[in-house]
């Protein structure tokens, strides 16, 4: 990169913030982003719940330009942090939602001759969209429920 910080990929859930980025191909996550969405709060001490190679601190630039430091948790540190350490069932939506929407649009990105996923917004609720070969495809189950007029 030829920059000194990294500039993540925001997402949104319950509207709020959540930001994520791909470094050599390994999907990291602010960490003080996913507090919010799980009633924790996330401060220096969680790397000592994670191995060391599932946390880093790097330099990204925030919504207003800025640059900061920031801690960023790896993608099965996520995972492992919603299941076992700070285990809810609620999280589990959560977890569903990263790894099934979040991880994979990352990756999308990253590749653009592959699928690429993106997220739209459609009368107040988010809906996956794929984007390939020209053309726009969306999930059966999301175009069931626009048919049906059902509201989350």
């Amino acid at each position: 990169m030829s920059h000194d910080y990294y500039v993540p990929s925001v997402f949104h859930r319950h509207h709020r913030a959540f930001r994520a980025l791909l470094i050599d191909d390994q999907v990291w996550v602010v960490a003080r982003d996913l507090g919010p969405l799980t009633n924790r709060h996330f401060d220096e001490h969680l790397p000592r719940k994670l191995d060391p190679d599932q946390w880093r601190r790097e330099r990204l630039e925030n919504h207003q330009g800025d640059v900061e430091w920031e801690l960023l948790i790896s993608e099965s540190a996520v995972c492992e942090l919603l299941k076992v350490n700070f285990y809810h069932p609620e999280n589990r939506g959560l977890r569903q939602w990263f790894t099934g929407e979040v991880v994979p649009a990352l990756r999308s990105a990253a590749s653009p001759h592959l699928p690429r996923q993106r997220r739209v917004e459609w009368r107040g609720k988010e809906y996956s969209l794929m984007e390939w070969q020209g053309r726009q495809w969306v999930r059966v189950a999301d175009v069931a429920e626009l048919f049906e007029g059902k509201t989350p």
